[in-house]
């Protein structure tokens, strides 16, 4: 396993995020300010109509980067050649499909969210930016695939952040310029078509370097195309039904409370992203390693990330029960906080979501893409039905406890089956991590609670930084403790790699000492 790709994937993986979240950080409040409340409430609506633009896209990256890792670990070049040129000929087409249908959504996004989008002040015209935009982000999405199975991470991680970085600048210029929501669709724009010219630079220098070539062959895409019978469906249903929340919710509640909704989602489907970038970095490794048949070290890597992954979301998860109201009073201002419920309710579809996806993207790198995608519509189809009934019926409640219905029976307990079935999940390693949950989970409850319960009797309401920062941070030792005390794996772990640190330094001031 090549450490240094591992470690230029994890900085792409939770770079990406890190970027894309300190972005929202900067920008969420400058577009309340300089957009109207109403007009950016139909925006983040109309936004998830025109990502169905994406559902043209059936997953041509993430198999670009299984195929060529794996043939890459079986030493097929001429395989790699072919697959390379079949990729790029096939986002090439998605690329003007996705344009096509985003015109035809367009036309199409008053009837759906039945409203006249025409009233919002620069809104058609940021639609018709975003079409291109998100066309041209489909195209990155390949070449970034490509990059990713020949290992060449380290560019793929510097193009993708320094182009967040450009969003940003571009963004913030065109919103104090006055530009209200075509400054987020322009931005965009840049951003896509940075990347696209980045990565395609970085493909071809690393081409010549391993003397491969971009092969086109017609009998070879026809093959190619044939992989993407199960996961074009899955990709069209399961894009249909991640947005479907906010489309159904356009239906029936007013646009301002979608804009609330959305800035209480935002800081957790924010860090679900960060800590499921976790087991995306992972794949390229997974499906090179799959390649050359090490299923034993193939074992170990999922074990041991996996175990560290499900630290993380239930460190983040006991941290937003109990600081969310600070949070997003801090943030955005008093009055946003939507209510304990819902932010409950989110917090128990993180978990469940991240579970699960960290079981897809294991099986998925292990080639189980057929089963993956299958699973994918079985999600999309339940979830969509069910989104529309509970929404009309029982409003933004409904449709979070839906969320949380599907996350746990779908994502959590179907995906971990089947990474089961196929051999790389077994029944000592799930009774071992059940064990652990069963214990930090409550004690960190009862921790958490107590701490924040101590800390409101003693720091008056309105040092609401100061709660924040006090709880967070002793929150954070208790965890750490609670990790030590249950799983002496890890404080073995930690205890060789201070003992390595402090052995090297000595070893160093030994020779500084004897020259």
């Amino acid at each position: 396993m090549d450490r240094n790709i591992l470690k230029w994937n994890f900085i792409f993986q939770y770079g990406y995020v890190i970027t894309n979240i300190f972005n929202a950080l900067i920008l969420l409040p400058i577009y309340l300010h300089k957009i109207d409340a109403s007009t950016l409430g139909v925006w983040l609506a109309t936004g998830n109509i025109l990502a169905w633009m994406t559902l043209a896209d059936p997953g041509v990256g993430d198999v670009l980067q299984q195929k060529i890792a794996q043939l890459r670990g079986q030493n097929q070049p001429e395989e790699i050649n072919l697959t390379i040129g079949s990729g790029i000929v096939t986002s090439l087409f998605i690329l003007l499909l996705a344009i096509v249908a985003g015109i035809a959504f367009f036309f199409l996004i008053g009837a759906i969210i039945n409203k006249d989008v025409s009233q919002y002040e620069g809104l058609q015209v940021a639609l018709l930016i975003s079409i291109i935009a998100t066309g041209m982000s489909l195209v990155s999405f390949s070449l970034s695939g490509i990059n990713q199975g020949l290992q060449n991470s380290a560019q793929v991680a510097i193009g993708s952040l320094s182009g967040n970085f450009i969003f940003l600048i571009s963004n913030v210029v065109l919103l104090y310029l006055g530009y209200g929501v075509i400054s987020i669709a322009f931005a965009n724009l840049c951003r896509a078509f940075y990347i696209n010219i980045y990565n395609y630079s970085a493909l071809k220098k690393q081409l010549k370097r391993e003397h491969l070539k971009i092969i086109f062959q017609l009998e070879h895409l026809k093959k190619f195309v044939k992989i993407f019978s199960f996961t074009s469906f899955s990709r069209i249903i399961g894009g249909f039904s991640a947005s479907l929340d906010m489309i159904v919710l356009a239906r029936f509640v007013a646009p301002s409370m979608i804009t609330i909704f959305e800035i209480n989602k935002r800081p957790i489907q924010m860090t679900q992203s960060l800590i499921g970038r976790h087991s995306v970095a992972l794949m390229p490794l997974i499906s090179h390693a799959n390649g050359k048949g090490n299923v034993a070290e193939i074992k170990t890597l999922i074990y041991t990330q996996f175990k560290y992954y499900s630290y993380a979301a239930i460190f983040i998860g006991f941290c937003f029960i109990t600081n969310y109201e600070n949070l997003i009073t801090i943030w955005t201002g008093v009055g946003k906080y939507a209510g304990n419920s819902v932010v409950f309710l989110l917090v128990g579809s993180f978990f469940f979501t991240l579970i699960g996806y960290f079981m897809s993207n294991m099986g998925y790198a292990l080639g189980d893409i057929k089963m993956n995608s299958f699973i994918t519509i079985i999600k999309g189809i339940v979830s969509g039905l069910l989104y529309y009934i509970a929404s009309k019926h029982f409003g933004l409640i409904g449709l979070l406890v839906v969320m949380l219905f599907v996350s746990i029976t779908v994502d959590f307990l179907l995906f971990s089956y089947r990474l089961n079935k196929l051999g790389f999940l077994n029944s000592k390693f799930i009774g071992d991590i059940l064990k652990k949950w069963l214990l930090i989970i409550p004690l960190s409850a009862l921790f958490s609670l107590g701490i924040t319960y101590g800390f409101n009797l003693i720091i008056p309401g309105g040092m609401r930084i100061v709660s924040l920062l006090l709880n967070g941070i002793s929150f954070t030792v208790v965890f750490i403790i609670l990790l030590l005390i249950f799983d002496k794996d890890l404080k073995y772990t930690i205890q060789n790699k201070f003992s390595s640190i402090f052995s090297k330094r000595f070893d160093k001031q030994e020779l500084s000492n004897n020259p």
